[in-house]
Parts: C-alpha cells; structure tokens; sequence
C-alpha cells in the first residue's frame, strides 16, 4: 500500500518524503478515515464516519460510540486486527483523543487521532 503523505494539517506534502508506504501508509488511513464524515465522499454517500448522526453531542452511550470507532478502525483496508483501543473524553474542553494499536499486513502499529471537538 502506498498513500500520499499528508502534514500535520491534513494538506497533502508537495516536497521531501511525498508518499508513505506499509504501516504508516495504514496508519494514515485509518486517520483519513475516522475524519471522513458520513455522506461527505461524494462517489459514495454510504462510506464515512457518523459523527453528526451518531457521536458528537450525543454521548448517551459511550460504549456505542467506541463500537462505532473500533469497527470502522477494524475495517480499513490492510488492517487485519485491532489490538488495543483507548478513548480519552474532555468534557469541559469539548474533545476527544483516540489511540489504538492495530496489527497491520505489516506489523503492529500506533494510530493517534486527537482534539476532535465534539
């Protein structure tokens, strides 16, 4: 697996190292994918993760909303096994942090997706 790289704010990097490949390929991935809101991909409406209908500002299950995040971790491609899963939630700051350790085509590696306000 190859993807193009992107910075520390989502832009796609244009000089240097361009492309990531193998376990950070992956890693990116799954970050790239837990951003993607529901219904935001035009080509497929039906890909996408349900922040505005199922997680932000609407807490009342917790366990569901890791449900939700695990499985769609879980289900990146060249993710074959998620091996820890942890959520920490700010309520007075409004955010939340993600990390997780997947076992990749690759090897194991550490995805950290943090301060999403909710």
């Amino acid at each position: 697996m190859q993807v193009r790289r992107l910075d520390a704010t989502g832009d796609l990097v244009t000089r240097g190292r361009m492309f990531l490949t193998e376990r950070e390929a992956i890693a990116q991935t799954v970050v790239t994918r837990l951003k993607l809101f529901l219904g935001e991909y035009f080509r497929d409406v039906t890909d996408g993760t349900p922040w505005f209908q199922q997680i932000l500002g609407k807490f009342e299950n917790l366990n569901a909303v890791e449900a939700l995040l695990r499985n769609r971790i879980a289900r990146t491609q060249g993710v074959v096994r998620l091996l820890a899963f942890s959520m920490d939630y700010d309520l007075e700051a409004r955010t939340v942090s993600i990390q997780a350790q997947v076992l990749t085509e690759y090897g194991e590696q550490e995805v950290r997706f943090s301060n999403v306000t909710i």
